[in-house]
């Protein structure tokens, strides 16, 4: 049996933050909403794309309505625009490419559209690199639901018990206690780890770190 390390995208292994909040205040300042600093964007996004505007819009302005005009004319924006400032994060690719060489299976799951995270993975990653990439899709559950972690391990066919996560937000614990699998916790993205008791879940502070702890990761 192969390893699995399953990762989140934004916030993870790739930087996105700056072109995902350039494209959000488009979107507000189009419906008459007021923009954000780049920095408050750290605090908006994890969860699925109606919370994160849920989050960023005025208190006495959140309602299906206006999340829905700012989603779908965030979605508009941010699939058309050259993302020049998204980039894996440094260090990322050589350790991608040090747990391929030594077996591992790689694959994402993220929260962001399929269609999104299909093209980004296009421009950024090798066509090899990921094993499997498992995006949104309104027809089948989003994280912090098991279904994507199950998924990925029926395309790598491997056995769950060999996966483990990585992520940077509770969305990203959350769904590796739904599937029941070991959870690494980066702290260079835009989450933080909330205050409580995890079994299964470490907190790591560099991509180096990272990598030593899953390549030494006892399965068991």
């Amino acid at each position: 049996m192969n390893k699995v390390a399953i990762f989140d995208f934004d916030g993870t292994i790739v930087d996105t933050i700056t072109d995902v909040a350039l494209s959000f205040n488009k979107a507000l300042k189009e419906n008459g909403f007021p923009e954000h600093p780049i920095k408050a964007y750290d605090g908006f996004v994890g969860g699925n794309l109606e919370t994160v505007v849920s989050r960023m819009l005025p208190q006495n302005c959140i309602s299906e309505e206006n999340i829905d005009k700012v989603k779908t004319t965030y979605r508009s924006i941010y699939s058309t625009s050259e993302k020049e400032n998204t980039k894996p994060y440094p260090g990322v690719m050589d350790m991608l490419y040090t747990l391929k060489n030594q077996g591992w299976k790689l694959a994402i799951n993220t929260n962001k559209g399929q269609v999104l995270v299909d093209q980004l993975n296009d421009k950024i990653f090798p066509d090899d690199m990921f094993d499997s990439v498992v995006g949104y899709l309104e027809s089948r559950p989003s994280k912090p639901d098991a279904y994507g972690v199950n998924m990925i391990c029926d395309e790598c066919g491997e056995d769950v018990s060999q996966a483990i996560y990585v992520g940077d937000g509770m969305s990203d614990v959350n769904t590796a206690k739904n599937a029941q699998i070991p959870c690494i916790f980066v702290t260079w993205g835009q989450g933080s780890l909330e205050d409580g008791e995890y079994s299964n879940v470490v907190s790591v502070d560099t991509v180096s770190e990272l990598q030593d702890r899953l390549i030494n990761w006892d399965f068991k």
